[in-house]
């Protein structure tokens, strides 16, 4: 049975919402950044990976190298693969990356994380002593420890690090791998604060930094970030709407249509690249009917 045309008045309201989003959008979205990542020349990737290392790890790192976008970090398990949202490599070719988790990580992205970028760094037919530094920078408004209610940011700290400690004594051992999660709430008056406030603001104009202050302006302001977001966006849109109208068409176009909506907020959820307030906002579903979605994405 053929597919439904959506209406006009249906692109309308599709295109009146996703410019809506996009004036809301911000660095602390995984689609603000990725956007912004896409629309960097080779140095400012590099300019950018050591801003964000520099002032979350509170030291001098770099310079960086070979840094990418979205690489694919896939695996001979057959694991998930991951795609951090920058990835290179520092001049003693330590391997880092840095990525947006906004609003929660799901229980056990941490560790899938860590575990692809330590089988990246060790190369082939090599002893384990020849292990790479790795460096997992995650930038987070996220509120909890992934699967308990307990606070992640202990009052409201900027950095979590992350160590192998003996539970018993307390002593740390050596780790080639460092993971340091950024809290994107923190407001404090510093480097690292001036960083999570620009990461959270809407309004260019209004951003400290020059690099990053210069991203968003490309990303809201010129005709190639307007298709960067939109494309990213409207694919996944588009995709769940078609399946969903696909299987909703027995039901009646309007059983369809909030069929459709749920195909294309349970993509998005998957995507992990928005938030649940921007699920709902771009679907026309409740914000509750996500977060049940969600969890039932999620048991």
């Amino acid at each position: 049975m053929p597919v439904k045309k959506r209406s006009d008045h249906e692109v309308e309201s599709f295109e009146q919402r996703l410019e809506e989003y996009r004036r809301k959008l911000t660095l602390k979205t995984d689609v603000g950044f990725r956007v912004a990542g896409r629309l960097c020349s080779g140095p400012e990737l590099e300019q950018l990976m050591n801003l964000l290392a520099d002032v979350i790890t509170g030291r001098k790192t770099g310079p960086f190298h070979d840094v990418q976008t979205q690489k694919d970090l896939i695996t001979v398990t057959g694991a998930k693969s991951v795609e951090p949202d920058l990835f290179g490599n520092d001049e003693e070719d330590g391997i880092w990356c840095a990525e947006v988790q906004n609003e929660s990580i799901e229980a056990g992205r941490i560790e899938v994380e860590r575990a692809h970028l330590v089988l990246n760094g060790l190369p082939g037919g090599k002893p384990y002593s020849c292990l790479k530094k790795s460096h997992m920078i995650w930038m987070t408004d996220a509120i909890h420890i992934p699967g308990t209610g307990r606070p992640l940011f202990p009052d409201g700290q900027p950095v979590v690090r992350l160590e192998t400690v003996d539970s018993a004594t307390g002593r740390r051992f050596p780790d080639r791998t460092e993971v340091i999660l950024f809290n994107l709430r923190y407001k404090g008056n510093s480097k690292r604060g001036d960083l999570a406030h620009d990461f959270r603001e809407t309004d260019p104009k209004k951003m400290k930094n020059p690099l990053l202050r210069e991203l968003m302006q490309r990303v809201k302001y010129t005709e190639k970030g307007e298709m960067e977001m939109c494309e990213l966006t409207r694919q996944i849109f588009q995709d769940g709407k078609t399946e969903g109208i696909q299987e909703g068409i027995q039901e009646g176009i309007q059983k369809g249509e909030i069929r459709s909506s749920r195909k294309t907020a349970g993509k998005m959820l998957r995507k992990g690249l928005y938030s649940l307030q921007d699920i709902a906002e771009l679907t026309s579903l409740s914000l509750s009917e996500v977060r049940r979605l969600q969890a039932e994405l999620n048991p």
